[in-house]
């Protein structure tokens, strides 16, 4: 009997754990009608068969409802059940199906009943129950195997019992549930019995369970306004437009979360941030093929390519896209004008924006980061020349320095310089002034001689003026001066 109950138990579970459920039901102000079915199992007391002979059987039969509010509805229902005993069982028959070869009587009985339910959660898709109520039970019982004589008896039962209904849609529901029936006493008995008969000790079985499955179609009921599914009792959204898909509460869905409502969306899939029509579908302004709202660019021109940002194409990143860009290669880091070529401020060849030097003087020649190659002339440089006695002719060393300024005259074309001629105090003034003038000029010849342009360079000649060392007599003192004058 129990691995019986344990099955049974277990079967019944796994039913209310794998039921699909669907829209609520608002049982108010609702009609309806049910067919269903199930087992009954008689609870039986000792093992005296001549008394308690009768096992599990089974039932079927309708079933009207009426409800009164959303939780709660009256049912009245009927059904007819059977079964057997069994001479061959040597303890108590309950919770045990027994076979018509096995049995000397049948039993049937007519059930009659008005419960109350009462439901919870109103507003969900199963909806667990309590009920209780009576009725009347009319019992058949005669001999199975041959003819005989029958006896008939109505009982008065008492019934408590608990379960769920699975909505089905709006209109129907699957009932799943179990009646303990408790018969207290007899409405009617056989003429014949005697008062010990009569006795609830002595009847066969004093109570049964009944657990059941059933179909449930309702008629009626709640309003529902804006014709969604969900009744007006339970809709939190009670103005859906019409068509709108809605969730168990009754507010319209937007699966894409573009703000037209899922049902009315003609294009249900719209990317995030898209914006869209009054049907749903993302618009593009431009016609660039990125919807308006996720476009970084939304005035695109027409036919131009764009990247997944919907901006033009900027191939060689310069800021200018392609489709106007006159010079489409242009290097990484240049500045460029509303073309997209590059512009060169200073002129010397290397782009701005690239150029570390933006304002090397027109003509100098410059390496790669567009700096000049040779030194700047920005102070006065001494040229210490090793002079003999009365000479004014630059020495090696010496040409060997102007060589390097003749270069950097050219590297800057714009610098002027003053070349100076200086003596030591040894000789006349007026020999020396004449000396330190043939010194300068001698400079400054070498220097034209190298390409220097003859009206950058003024030769003048100091004499023994200015010495740099004390002793005025000192070789020291022999010397040219270079000084940029611009």
């Amino acid at each position: 009997m129990k691995k019986t109950v344990i099955i049974t138990t277990t079967l019944l579970m796994a039913m209310l754990l794998t039921m699909p459920t669907f829209a609520a039901i608002d049982y108010a102000g609702v009609k309806g009608i049910g067919i269903g079915g199930g087992l009954w199992a008689p609870i039986m007391k000792g093992s005296d068969l001549t008394r308690e002979p009768f096992a599990t059987g089974y039932h079927g039969g309708l079933n009207f409802k009426l409800g009164l509010s959303s939780n709660f509805a009256l049912n009245l229902g009927g059904a007819y059940a059977q079964t057997y005993d069994d001479i061959t069982t040597a303890d108590d028959a309950s919770f045990k199906f027994l076979k018509k070869d096995n049995s000397t009587t049948k039993v049937t009985g007519i059930f009659s009943e008005l419960t109350a339910q009462y439901y919870f959660l109103p507003e969900s898709g199963v909806r667990p129950y309590v009920l209780g109520g009576a009725g009347a039970n009319f019992w058949k019982s005669e001999p199975s195997q041959v003819s005989g004589t029958s006896t008939n008896i109505a009982d008065l039962v008492v019934k408590a019992g608990a379960g769920a209904e699975f909505a089905l849609g709006e209109n129907a529901g699957l009932d799943l549930g179990v009646k303990f029936n408790f018969l207290p006493a007899y409405i009617s008995t056989p003429s014949e019995w005697t008062s010990d008969d009569k006795k609830s000790s002595n009847r066969d079985f004093q109570a049964y369970i009944e657990p059941r499955l059933g179909f449930n179609y309702y008629f009626g009921g709640g309003k529902d306004t804006d014709k969604d599914g969900v009744k007006d009792d339970f809709d939190q959204c009670p103005d859906t437009p019409n068509g709108a898909m809605v969730d168990a509460n009754g507010c319209p869905l937007d699966e894409d979360g573009d703000g037209v409502y899922d049902g009315l969306d003609q294009c249900p899939q719209t990317p995030r941030g898209a914006k869209v029509d009054v049907n749903g579908c993302p618009m593009d302004s431009d016609k660039d093929g990125i919807f308006d709202g996720i476009d970084q660019c939304a005035s695109t021109p027409t036919g131009v390519p764009v990247d997944s940002k919907g901006c033009p194409l900027d191939a060689d990143k310069d800021g200018v896209p392609d489709h106007k860009d006159k010079c489409a290669n242009t290097p990484t880091g240049a500045k460029v004008d509303a073309n997209g070529c590059p512009t060169d401020a200073d002129a010397d060849g290397v782009y701005d924006g690239i150029d570390r030097c933006p304002d090397t003087p027109a003509g100098s020649k410059v390496d790669t980061y567009g700096c000049p190659l040779a030194k700047p002339i920005k102070e006065v440089e001494i040229l210490r020349i090793q002079y003999t006695k009365g000479s004014f002719d630059p020495d090696a060393l010496a040409r060997a320095y102007l060589d390097e300024l003749a270069k950097r005259m050219e590297a800057y074309p714009e610098v002027k310089i003053e070349v100076g001629g200086y003596t030591d105090a040894l000789g006349s003034t007026k020999f020396n002034q004449t000396l330190s003038e043939k010194r300068a000029n001698a400079v400054k010849e070498y220097l034209v001689n190298k390409g220097v342009a003859a009206i950058r360079l003024i030769a003048k000649g100091y004499g023994e003026n200015n010495f740099v060392v004390p002793d005025k007599n000192s070789p020291d003192n022999r010397r040219v001066e270079i000084k940029p004058i611009n």
